[in-house]
């Protein structure tokens, strides 16, 4: 059984003795007691803060001597690249990618000097999920204050807005981040403190980017969902409003796309005129809002009141400074 399973057992073992352990006099110990000390047990013996593939690492547990050539490392049994003895006693390494593994988990990491063993321990190893934008999936991730990063990667196409929401969690912050490349610096994406869900809206060029989501505060560990979206998501639920002339797809934490014969556009589209759509975030996920010329009760609405109401505070939308509007 690896650590990273042990860990969690651990976590429900501490609970459930407590749940049994509590007399009716409130006299024992809250159980929630034994899961806020169980949220910050430790799960290797080094954590690192990027600790995924093709990233740059830092062992900083012994005084690394010599060259560089005189050492080799191996995580989970795979050699690592790019060492390095920067000089003041560390040693620098990239990641490699160890296969068949989908969440963070514990690994063996063994440093060998001149052929012969030199250091052996524990480190976490983060894989990256990818994330398809505006598409459902079924990823619920796990991080607690003993291991507070987790990884994603998305790419685009083309330069524009791209809007993140996790959610699905409580109790806890997590703030986000990206890197345009592996062994790069970190750009905010938000990290305002807010509890139970995040979002925003930010304006990105082509290309591929690695998305840190970091636990920073809380008395649990925190299993998120994520919706990560540019424009018009696939829906999981739908809400069709045609007195109202609008319809809205929800991605949120749906598993599966109602498919285009049951979404918005395949309800709608042979007899009503599409005027916009927005794109916004919720404390539950990523919702968008079709609006449509007429409606079979309402007059309906024409492409720039439809943007109005998107992305104007005032007219009835939610989160209007974090929407994606697209015409048509």
């Amino acid at each position: 059984m690896n650590r990273n399973r042990k860990a969690w057992i651990y976590i429900l073992l501490f609970y459930t003795i407590g749940l049994i352990g509590c007399a009716k006099d409130n006299s024992s110990t809250d159980p929630l007691t034994y899961l806020i000390i169980a949220n910050s047990l430790p799960v290797a013996d080094i954590v690192f803060e990027k600790g995924f593939p093709d990233s740059d690492n830092q062992v900083t547990a012994t005084n690394f001597t010599g060259v560089a050539g005189d050492y080799t490392v191996t995580i989970g049994g795979e050699a690592a690249t790019g060492i390095n003895l920067p000089g003041d006693g560390s040693l620098e390494f990239i990641m490699p990618t160890v296969s068949g593994i989908t969440e963070n988990t514990t690994l063996p990491m063994v440093i060998t000097k001149n052929g012969n063993p030199f250091l052996a321990k524990t480190v976490r190893y983060r894989p990256i999920t990818d994330i398809t934008l505006g598409a459902p999936n079924s990823y619920s991730k796990l991080i607690s204050a003993a291991d507070q990063n987790s990884y994603l990667k998305i790419t685009l196409g083309s330069t524009g807005d791209v809007l993140f929401n996790i959610f699905g969690y409580f109790g806890a912050n997590l703030n986000l981040y990206y890197y345009a490349t592996a062994t790069g610096s970190k750009t905010t994406i938000v990290e305002n403190g807010k509890t139970g869900a995040q979002f925003k809206k930010v304006n990105l060029a082509s290309g591929t980017y690695i998305i840190e989501v970091r636990y920073t505060s809380g008395a649990f560990p925190a299993s998120y969902r994520t919706n990560i979206a540019n424009g018009q998501v696939q829906a999981t639920s739908v809400s069709n409003q045609m007195d109202y002339a609008r319809c809205y797809d929800t991605l949120a934490g749906g598993t599966t796309y109602v498919g285009a014969s049951h979404d918005c556009n395949g309800l709608n589209g042979g007899s009503f005129t599409r005027s916009g759509r927005c794109t916004y975030p919720t404390d539950g996920g990523i919702t968008t809002r079709s609006y449509y010329t007429s409606g079979t009760g309402f007059g309906g609405f024409d492409p720039y009141y439809a943007e109005t109401t998107c992305t104007v505070a005032g007219y009835g939308s939610y989160n209007e400074s974090e929407a994606i509007y697209e015409f048509n």
